[in-house]
């Protein structure tokens, strides 16, 4: 899908999205990671359970790996920063960003790149971690960027409302 916003100087003319905003955006992200999650947790007992089969002793299987291992838990950061990465790449927004009409873009208005990705998904859980510290240090900067936004030279505008057809 492309950008909602056609060149980068309307992109810098939108409003930054408030923190309020983009944690409620995140609240969403929240319900669609676990979807996703349970999705990944399903494969990975179905694929537990086959192997686990095909010794013949059903007996003896043990799931404790499969839901408690590194192996899973290094499989569900990769699913929720596929997740991220994807849709930030794609279209500048996650499924909560869109509802809630926000996009990100680097700071000339352009789709992130690999690197601004990364950056932006190891400083943002930091950001959470300090009690929301990094999310709500917006409000005391002018330009209302968070430490993620620092960190990786991006920012997050609020959209315009779509004009109804009428």
């Amino acid at each position: 899908m492309p950008h909602p916003v056609n060149t980068p100087t309307q992109f810098n003319h939108l409003p930054v999205a408030g923190p309020a905003r983009r944690l409620m955006a995140l609240v969403y992200d929240a319900l669609i990671i676990a979807g996703l999650w349970m999705v990944y947790g399903f494969l990975a007992m179905l694929i537990t359970s086959t192997f686990g089969a095909l010794n013949c002793h059903p007996e003896a299987l043990d799931y404790t790996p499969c839901v408690g291992g590194p192996l899973y838990q290094t499989g569900l950061v990769a699913v929720t920063a596929a997740y991220f990465f994807w849709s930030w790449r794609a279209a500048g927004q996650t499924i909560g960003m869109r509802a809630w009409r926000m996009m990100v873009a680097n700071n000339n208005g352009v789709q992130l790149s690999w690197r601004q990705c990364v950056i932006r998904a190891l400083v943002a859980p930091v950001s959470l971690a300090c009690a929301g510290l990094g999310f709500f240090w917006g409000l005391f900067r002018d330009d209302g960027a968070t430490w993620q936004d620092l960190a990786s030279d991006t920012e997050v505008r609020v959209l315009p409302k779509k004009k109804k057809k009428g």
